[in-house]
C-alpha cells in the first residue's frame, strides 16, 4: 500500500479502552451472531449550512513560489510566497521570520514607495501593496485578474510595477494607484513580464508562448517588431531579464529547449544558446565587479523524491556577455524561486523550493550562509488527534516528509514547538497513552521496517522498536488490555513486484517487546486495520480489496471473514457506532457501503449522492447524531449524511487544494472535521455535539 493511500488507515484506527484478555485457547467467540434491535432515530440536530473550511499555520510554506529581497531600516530581507497563500518576511543574515505572515499570495517584488518599503503581492485576483513594517494592506486593490509575473520599476520618477497574467498585462503608479495607459492584451494572455529602458524609454516586455513583446506603457502598443521563436517545441516564456551587454540593452530570455536566448533590444537581433542549458529560476547578480546571470539548472537523470521533485539542484553562474560558465555549486531541494542581492557586501542569492524551505547562499563560494527557514510538511499530511498540554492537539506528519512529526493546537491552528525527526518513512500512525505519556505508534518503513514508539511531548523514542514485517505495516493501533499495554499492527507483507507473501495482523505487549500473536493472512495483504470492542472482547478488523477478516485478539485466532463489495481502487474504510452496532462504511467507487460487524450482513441502507469516486470517509457526531462526511475529488464535493437514514443533510465547502484524509474531532463541546491536504492542514466547525 503506497503512502498516498493510507487516509482510510488513518480514519479507520478505532482506539479503546480496557477490555479484558481472553485466556489462550481454543473458545472464540462465534460469528455470525443474533444483531441487537436498536434503531436510532435523529432528531434533527445537525445544522443545516457550515462555514468555510479554516487553514491552519504549517509552521512555514508549503512549496516556495516566489522570493524577492531589500532593505527595512537598514537591514537586508528576504521576501517569500508560498502555495499556502502567504508572504513572509525574514531577516537575511539569519533567515529568522520578521513579524507575522501576510495574507497573500506570490509572485512578490520589494521596493520603496513614497519614502516606505513595501511587499507587492497578489490577492483576490488583484495586485495588492503592504507595509513591510507593519504588514498592513496599503490602498486598495490593483484590478489585475490572476498574475503569474510582476516587476518593480520607476517612471517619471515615480515607482510603479507590472504585471502580467491570462487577462493581459497592466502597469500601475504606486503612488497614485492609477493604471498607467490602457491595460495590454495578449491573444493568450501573458507568462512573463519585465520593465527597462530602450534609448533612454521607459518599455514593457511581455513573454507568452513562443513570442516576446515591447509594448509601450503609457499607449499601449507595441514598439518594433517582437521576438518570435520558431522551433520544433513550444517554447513558454517564465521569466526575462534585462541587462547592458556592450553597451546595449539587451533581454536574456531562458527556454526549454533554445537554453538562454540574447536579443539585443536596438537591433532586434536574438542569438539562440547564448548560454547553453535548461534553466528554472534565475536572476542577475554582481560578482567580481561583473554581472552575472545566475539560475537553477535543470539536469536530466537527477535524483526525485516520490512526487517528482529534485533532491538536489545544481545552481550555474555563467557570463552573459560571452556564455562562459564562471562556477557552479548544489543545493538541497527542487529550487523553484532565486534572486540575488547583497551581504556586506559579498554577492549572495536566496532560493526558495518544493521543500518549502527558504535559503541563502554566498555566491561567490556556495556556502549556506544560515540555516534554511523551513516550511510546513511536504506531501499529503495526515493528523490524528489528541490532548496534551492540557489542550486538544492534532499530531500530523507529510507524506513526503521521511519521518518529519508535528504537533499543531487544535484550538488556535498553530504549531506548538518545531517538527521533529523519525527514523525513517512513517507508513501509518496512531496515538494513544502509556504510563501517563501520550505516545506515538508509528509504522516505519523503507530500509528499516519495524514499529516504533515515541512520547509526543518529549520527542524521543520508547524503547525497542518492534520487528516483524518484512515491508512495512500498513496499519497500527494501541490499546490497554488487562493492565497490559498491547500494540497491533498489520502488515501488508509485499516482497517485491511478482511476489506477494501472506499479510499478517501481529501483536506486541509494549513493557517486554513480546510479540504475543503473529495471524497470518492466506491470500494477499492485510489491508487496513481497526481495533473494535464485539461481545466483550477486543476484535482487530482488517480490510483488504473484497474481504473483512476479523480476528479475536486475545486468542490469536481468526473469528470470521465475509466478502465486502470490490472497488476499482482500494476502498477508503471508516468505523462507526450507531444502531447499537459497530459498522464498516467502505467506499465502493461513487457509492458508500455499510457492513454491520456484529453480523457480517450489508446494511441495506447505502450513502448515495456521489457522481464518482469516494476518496475519503470521516465518522462522528454533531447535534447527538451519528454522521459521515464524504469527499469525492472527481466529482469536486464534500458531503455529510445522517446515518440513522443514510440521507445526505449537508454539503461542505471544499479546500482551495486537495485532500488526502478526513477525521472527526471534537473540541469545546463542538465538531471539528480535519482535512489533511497536500502541505496543508484544513478544518470545519460542524457545530455542537449534543
Amino acid at each position: 500500500m503506497s503512502v498516498r493511500r493510507l487516509s482510510s488507515v488513518l480514519a479507520g484506527l478505532l482506539l479503546i479502552g480496557s477490555v479484558p484478555l481472553a485466556s489462550a485457547g481454543p473458545t472464540t467467540v462465534r460469528w455470525p451472531r443474533v444483531p441487537t434491535a436498536c434503531q436510532e432515530t435523529s432528531r434533527g440536530g445537525v445544522p443545516a449550512s457550515f462555514g468555510s473550511p479554516v487553514a491552519m499555520d504549517m509552521g512555514g510554506h508549503a512549496d516556495v513560489t516566489s522570493v524577492a529581497v531589500g532593505e527595512l531600516d537598514g537591514r537586508p530581507v528576504a521576501v517569500s510566497a508560498g502555495v499556502e497563500r502567504t508572504i513572509r518576511v525574514w531577516d537575511r543574515a539569519t533567515l529568522k521570520p520578521i513579524g507575522d505572515p501576510i495574507p497573500g499570495n506570490g509572485p512578490v517584488a520589494y521596493g520603496s514607495v513614497n519614502g516606505r518599503s513595501v511587499i507587492l503581492g497578489q490577492g483576490h485576483r488583484s495586485l495588492r501593496m503592504w507595509d513591510a513594517t507593519t504588514h498592513r494592506l496599503i490602498g486598495g486593490p490593483f484590478p489585475t485578474g490572476r498574475i503569474v509575473s510582476v516587476a518593480f520599476g520607476e517612471f517619471d520618477g515615480r515607482p510603479i510595477a507590472a504585471t502580467a497574467g491570462m487577462d493581459g498585462a497592466h502597469v500601475f503608479d504606486l503612488a497614485t494607484g492609477r493604471e498607467v495607459g490602457p491595460p495590454i492584451i495578449g491573444v493568450s494572455g501573458f507568462s512573463a513580464v519585465a520593465l527597462t529602458r530602450v534609448g533612454g524609454v521607459l518599455v514593457v516586455l511581455t513573454g507568452a508562448t513562443d513570442i516576446v513583446t515591447v509594448w509601450n506603457p503609457v499607449s499601449g502598443k507595441p514598439v518594433g517588431e517582437p521576438l518570435v521563436l520558431e522551433d520544433e517545441f513550444v517554447q513558454t516564456i517564465r521569466t526575462i531579464r534585462t541587462t547592458v551587454i556592450g553597451g546595449r540593452p539587451v533581454a536574456l530570455i531562458p527556454t526549454p529547449d533554445l537554453g538562454v536566448i540574447s536579443w539585443d533590444l536596438i537591433t532586434r537581433q536574438a542569438t539562440p544558446h547564448a548560454m547553453k542549458g535548461t534553466f528554472d529560476a534565475s536572476s542577475l547578480a554582481r560578482l567580481n565587479g561583473r554581472t552575472v546571470f545566475v539560475s537553477a539548472e535543470h539536469i536530466d537523470g537527477a535524483a526525485t523524491d516520490t512526487r517528482g521533485s529534485r533532491l538536489t539542484s545544481a545552481i550555474a553562474v555563467i557570463d552573459p556577455a560571452t556564455g562562459e560558465r564562471l562556477s557552479s555549486f548544489e543545493v538541497p531541494g527542487h529550487v523553484t524561486a532565486l534572486t540575488a542581492g547583497d551581504l556586506d557586501g559579498r554577492p549572495m542569492i536566496v532560493t526558495g523550493g518544493r521543500d518549502n524551505a527558504v535559503r541563502a547562499y554566498d555566491l561567490a563560494t556556495g556556502r549556506e550562509l544560515a540555516p534554511p527557514a523551513a516550511g510546513g510538511p511536504n506531501g499529503f499530511v495526515y493528523a490524528l488527534g489528541a490532548d496534551l498540554y492540557g489542550r486538544r492537539v492534532l499530531v500530523a506528519w507529510g507524506a513526503d516528509d521521511d519521518g518529519t512529526l508535528g504537533v499543531w493546537d487544535l484550538g488556535s491552528g498553530k504549531p506548538l514547538g518545531a517538527p521533529a525527526k523519525l527514523p525513517g518513512r512513517i507508513t501509518s500512525f496512531t496515538v494513544g497513552t502509556y504510563r501517563g505519556r501520550v505516545v506515538l505508534v508509528a509504522g516505519i518503513g523503507v530500509g528499516d521496517p519495524s514499529i516504533r514508539m515515541f512520547d509526543i511531548a518529549a520527542r524521543t523514542p520508547i524503547g525497542e522498536p518492534l520487528v516483524g514485517y518484512d515491508d512495512f505495516a500498513s496499519g497500527v493501533a494501541i490499546t490497554e488490555v488487562d493492565r497490559r499495554v498491547l500494540v497491533v499492527g498489520a502488515g501488508d507483507g509485499f516482497a517485491g513486484p511478482v511476489v506477494v507473501p501472506p499479510g499478517a495482523v501481529r501483536v506486541w505487549d509494549v513493557a517486554s517487546g513480546t510479540r504475543l500473536h503473529d495471524l497470518t493472512v492466506r491470500k494477499g495483504p492485510a489491508g487496513q486495520l481497526a481495533l473494535i470492542r464485539l461481545a466483550g472482547r477486543l476484535v482487530a478488523v482488517t480490510f483488504s480489496a473484497d474481504r473483512a477478516r476479523l480476528w479475536d485478539v486475545g486468542t490469536g485466532k481468526r473469528m470470521a471473514s465475509f466478502r465486502i463489495a470490490k472497488s476499482e481502487h482500494s476502498a477508503p474504510v471508516e468505523i462507526a457506532r450507531f444502531d447499537c452496532t459497530t459498522v464498516a462504511l467502505v467506499a465502493t467507487g461513487r457509492t458508500v457501503e455499510l457492513y454491520d460487524l456484529a453480523t457480517g450482513e450489508q446494511i441495506e441502507r447505502p450513502l448515495l449522492g456521489h457522481s464518482k469516486q469516494v476518496g475519503n470517509i470521516a465518522s462522528g457526531r454533531v447535534g447527538g447524531v451519528p454522521i459521515a462526511v464524504t469527499y469525492s475529488l472527481q466529482d469536486k464535493s464534500m458531503r455529510v449524511w445522517d446515518l440513522t437514514t443514510s440521507r445526505q443533510v449537508g454539503t461542505l465547502e471544499r479546500p482551495s487544494g486537495l485532500l488526502g484524509s478526513l477525521s472527526i474531532d471534537y473540541l469545546g463541546g463542538r465538531a471539528v472535521l480535519v482535512g489533511g491536504g497536500d502541505e496543508a492542514l484544513w478544518t470545519w466547525d460542524l457545530g455542537p455535539i449534543a
